[in-house]
């Protein structure tokens, strides 16, 4: 095997397995709120105090990023070893 393909299988592994343990970490974490470090740093840089409060919109997305990582992260896994071991 070549070593960009090797890097590539692993690669997919890798960020699979990320993908599994942040979508299982937020999926536990989804009803707390948060704010991302972007968010925190723009705040932070501007003086404000207290970030905006969470719409419709970001409580959803609360939801839905966990369920997709849960989804991608198993696949990536697959394909890393269907490439390193076919």
């Amino acid at each position: 095997m070549e070593g960009a393909v090797i890097l590539k299988g692993l690669g997919l592994l890798l960020f699979g397995t990320l993908f599994v343990w942040l979508g299982i970490d937020g999926w536990r974490h989804r009803r707390k709120e948060r704010i991302s470090l972007i968010e925190a740093a723009v705040l932070k840089a501007g003086g404000a105090k207290e970030p905006l409060p969470h719409n419709r919109w970001d409580r959803m997305m609360a939801f839905v990023h966990p369920v997709l990582m849960i989804l991608f992260g198993p696949a990536m896994i697959f394909l890393g070893c269907v490439i390193l071991f076919v």
